[in-house]
């Protein structure tokens, strides 16, 4: 199985595939936002538990549609300023290093609407 997330990143190890990423460095994040596919960025926390099973099934369902990423609210303080998140989880769908739309709250139904429109 694979998924664009995959194709971007590689996998952990063969036989692996991956339908999303966790960004650990600013210049993973760079090669998320410049890909030529939809993005989805999904800022998070590890006390904020409910956001990562939302994400999970939608990343699955749409896995040939977007690159999946995680960025860690509290790691990247910086890009949380610089994207004006103020609230967890917000999803920003980003297309050709742009921000298309956002979802603030865990609105899986918004976030598949949104991806639609912007796939």
């Amino acid at each position: 199985m694979s998924s664009l997330t995959t194709k971007v990143f590689g996998v952990p190890q063969p036989g692996w595939y991956r339908v999303y990423y966790i960004i650990n460095n600013i210049q993973e994040l760079v090669t998320a936002l410049t890909q030529e596919h939809p993005v989805v960025l999904m800022f998070w926390a590890d006390w904020n538990q409910p956001s990562k099973a939302t994400y999970w099934d939608l990343a699955i369902a749409k896995k040939d549609e977007a690159v999946f990423c995680q960025l860690d609210f509290d790691k990247f303080k910086d890009v949380v300023e610089k994207f004006r998140v103020k609230a967890l989880p917000t999803f920003l769908l980003i297309k050709e290093g742009e921000e298309q739309r956002r979802v603030v709250g865990a609105k899986v139904e918004e976030l598949n609407m949104a991806l639609s429109d912007i796939g």
